[in-house]
């Protein structure tokens, strides 16, 4: 991964957790200014991923925690017998120039490529991950340690000021920083005991999302290759997935509504499907004999209240939250939040 592409320039707008005089100043020892080389990053999400680039860019030993068996985030990608399904996010759009020279550059690395479906509804241009989503990631994560399948359950201080990483496992990992890249109820119950101030990720409301993967043993025609629907039902967006660039068969991916979503929120998957199945019935006007149907939950899917900051620091800059819970809803709040971590890392 080119360098140009893994710190960029951007605005930068984060608070630091001890500003507030009432908030509970971690045990935070060492000494102030020593760069530490080593970061342990929690996430490997697209905040998660860029964070990391830019620092091992820099120099730093970036070690990343992922408690999946794949990296990515919600920019993954489904694999079975009768195809792949990008069953999070759909897409990709570059506003911001940061965003646009990342996109380029993955593009002259074939790692990305622009989709313009039929149904397009929204204006710029659309990129997709080759061969899936979780395409845009992996060429960020080259060259780093990347631990899947690894949760961590705590984080502390040591003696002598380094970050103490605990993984589900019991054992401690040392890091001389820490970023942490979860969903914010996941951030808050890892960061909030170390500092009070973390207690602001509380704000962040989130909307989930069921999301069904189909697959035909033959094409199914009079459906556009994207449809939009209402946020109340089970058919908010349907997404005709083998017509982005690299992905063969016939198969769609069908996201509930948000609101829709929170009301079916602790459904089984096999009784999700059937609801799901339903809206793209609807929309193509037919029954339909899928070869393969199932499910799966995003419980923090969609950002509906973001925070307003980019990132959130403890006063002695050794634990830091990013995500597009703290900037906004779009993938691209992601990496914003991503790069501005890793810049309030190498300001220190």
């Amino acid at each position: 991964m080119s360098r140009r592409c893994g710190m960029p320039t951007v605005r930068r707008r984060g608070r630091s957790c001890t500003a507030d005089p009432a908030a509970r100043r971690p045990i935070c020892l060492g000494k102030r200014g020593t760069m530490t080389q080593s970061v342990a990053i929690i996430g490997a999400g697209l905040a998660g991923a860029v964070c990391a680039r830019a620092l091992a860019d820099a120099g730093l030993a970036v070690t990343v925690f992922e408690k999946s068996g794949g990296t990515g985030g919600r920019l993954s990608t489904r694999r079975s017998a009768a195809g792949s399904f990008d069953h999070g996010a759909q897409y990709l759009t570059g506003r911001s120039a940061p965003m646009r020279a990342l996109l380029d550059q993955l593009g002259e690395e074939g790692a990305v490529a622009p989709w313009t479906p039929e149904g397009k509804d929204r204006p710029g241009d659309w990129h997709v991950g080759l061969p899936g989503m979780s395409g845009f990631v992996k060429p960020l994560l080259g060259g780093i340690d990347v631990r899947l399948r690894t949760r961590i359950d705590g984080i502390g201080f040591d003696s002598q000021g380094q970050v103490r990483v605990t993984g589900a496992d019991g054992l401690d990992h040392r890091f001389g920083r820490v970023v942490v890249t979860a969903p914010a109820p996941q951030a808050m119950a890892l960061t909030a005991p170390l500092d009070r101030g973390f207690e602001a990720l509380r704000d962040i409301v989130y909307a989930p999302c069921w999301a069904g993967m189909f697959a035909f043993a033959e094409p199914v025609a009079d459906l556009p290759d994207l449809t939009r629907g209402d946020d109340h039902g089970p058919g908010a967006l349907i997404v005709r997935n083998s017509s982005k660039p690299g992905r063969d068969g016939a198969t769609f991916v069908v996201h509930g509504g948000g609101a829709w979503s929170a009301q079916h929120l602790e459904h089984e998957p096999k009784a999700i499907v059937p609801y799901l199945q339903g809206a793209l019935e609807r929309c193509a006007g037919q029954p339909l004999a899928p070869v393969h149907a199932t499910a799966h939950r995003w419980r923090y899917a969609r950002v509906d209240r973001a925070l307003g900051e980019s990132h959130l620091v403890t006063g002695c800059g050794r634990v830091v939250v990013c995500g597009d819970g703290l900037v906004g809803g779009r993938a691209e709040a992601a990496a914003q939040s991503g790069w501005a971590a890793a810049a309030a890392i190498l300001d220190r």
